[in-house]
């Protein structure tokens, strides 16, 4: 790929002062992702319907990152050996870097895939300034005018914190002086009924969500010291640093609705079906073309999941608050998910087995449980200990799955409107990251793969929208027979 990245003219930042009471220590796997065993970064594509002019992105970014914490320190270690985030003053022309794009490079159709794959694999960021980038790349493609892609140190905050500062940075393009909607989702509380049936239900429910607590952690907790899933389907070692493909397929989320409310499920139950078979149908044919024999391997997911009180997306001032509905930094836990792709007599049959799965893991405690382990860990041991294990965790499953929710309505970014979004994370020593991305009525599933094992990670991705489009028409024909 013929191209090159050209930097703006960069400014030392001065170094402040290093303040024992300014000291937060990491989160717990704000710690596991800030070290060379994982080293993690969160990619954003950011496909614009305009050209982006350079200067009016510096002015509007500046007072909204200058505000934030986190885009404004560095991680030092403290007296006593922790890792703890440092005010320092960040110089805006050091995080903008303008790519600038050979004749060469415009002929290619995925060039913006190809670059943020690029990045996947580029060295790390300098950590005597904030960790983040924003690159802009004035090209168009076939769903944009020009994109910019945020490369952002996992250290700094979630997909959940992070997607609630890019929200904080755009305004509705039906009404440009509007705030986006905030999409929350409260848990529901529910009044208690002192009734007989109501404390036995209640009994029933404590002890169900101990046993799958039980369940997961020690499946968990196997998978962690020596629960592998099949070679066949998972990367070698060090499959981290392999080169990096990365595609993406827009599904409507109508489309989702309507295979929601035929299993009388949840949108998650929809998309881990859709990954079901459309990974028998990829997995298949891959080993059938091979001559190899055919048979069902282990596949399974390391899931992350919000441990926030209040879920969904959420105001900037709410998170810089602190509070504990909605926290900033990387507030999550771990599922580990079980992918199937037996073949099933119905394609709806793949949600409904995907929704028994998820529905044992919401009534289990096991995210929670997981990340308060690994934050012990922290306090006794320091990082080693719980980034070994999670790496134990993400090299003995075969993807990392992660659905994100997106801006409700069509947004415009610095009063650029915004085509669409696409959201990825690399250093993870697997050879498969899928994630889940919605906004404005419209989703993406995106994937990006070790190049050298998925070369065709696009026809993964087709097969897993195509399974999803079989499933709507089984959805239809049986709201026709039972209207």
């Amino acid at each position: 790929m013929a191209h090159h990245i050209q930097g703006l003219k960069k400014i030392k930042t001065r170094k402040e002062n290093f303040h024992e009471e300014e000291e937060e220590p990491l989160s717990p796997f704000g710690a596991i992702f800030h070290n060379a065993m994982i080293d993690s970064y969160v990619l954003i594509i950011v496909g614009l319907k305009k050209s982006v002019h350079v200067p009016s992105m510096k002015r509007g970014l500046q007072p909204t990152l200058s505000k934030h914490e986190r885009f404004s320190s560095i991680v030092m270690k403290s007296k006593n050996g922790n890792e703890k985030w440092v005010p320092k003053e960040f110089c805006i022309d050091d995080h903008i870097i303008v790519v600038e794009i050979s004749n060469l490079s415009r002929d290619s159709s995925d060039f913006v895939e190809k670059y943020t794959a690029t990045l996947a694999t580029a060295p790390p960021l300098d950590p005597s300034i904030p960790l983040w980038q924003i690159h802009v790349l004035n090209y168009r493609s076939a769903e944009a005018e020009a994109s910019v892609v945020f490369r952002i140190h996992h250290c700094i905050g979630d997909c959940v914190s992070l997607m609630s500062l890019f929200l904080d940075c755009t305004r509705k393009q039906s009404q440009p002086e509007s705030m986006p909607t905030i999409r929350t989702i409260q848990k529901e509380k529910k009044i208690p009924k002192w009734s007989l049936r109501a404390i036995l239900e209640a009994i029933w429910t404590l002890v169900f969500s101990l046993w799958c607590t039980a369940l997961n952690l020690l499946h968990a907790l196997a998978t962690m010291l020596w629960m592998k899933d099949d070679k066949m389907v998972r990367g070698p070692q060090g499959v981290g640093s392999h080169p990096r493909r990365l595609a993406h397929v827009t599904v409507d989320l109508e489309d989702i609705a309507t295979v929601k409310r035929a299993i009388h499920g949840t949108v998650n139950d929809v998309v881990t079906g859709m990954l079901s078979a459309g990974f028998l149908q990829y997995f298949s044919r891959l080993y059938v073309k091979d001559g190899e024999n055919w048979r069902t391997p282990r596949i399974r997911a390391l899931v992350p999941v919000n441990i926030r009180s209040s879920r969904g997306l959420h105001k900037m001032e709410e998170m810089i608050k602190n509070g504990k509905e909605a926290r900033w930094g990387n507030a999550f836990g771990m599922w580990i998910l079980p992918i199937e792709v037996k073949e099933q007599h119905q394609f709806l049959d793949y949600c409904t087995v995907a929704k028994a799965y998820l529905y044992q893991k919401k009534a289990s405690w096991e995210a929670q449980f997981i990340y308060f382990f690994m934050d012990v860990l922290l306090w006794l041991f320091g990082w080693q200990a719980p980034t070994l294990l999670t790496q134990r965790s993400l090299t003995n499953t075969t993807l990392v799955f992660s659905n994100v929710l997106g801006p409700v309505e069509q947004v415009q970014f610095l009063g650029n409107p915004v085509s669409h979004i696409v959201t990825t994370v690399s250093g993870l020593p697997q050879d498969l990251v899928v994630h889940f991305q919605s906004y404005a009525g419209k989703a993406k599933l995106i994937a990006m793969a070790a190049e050298d094992l998925f070369p065709d990670v696009d026809q993964l991705c087709s097969d897993c929208a195509h399974a999803l489009s079989l499933m709507k028409q089984e959805a239809l024909l049986e709201s026709l027979v039972k209207g």
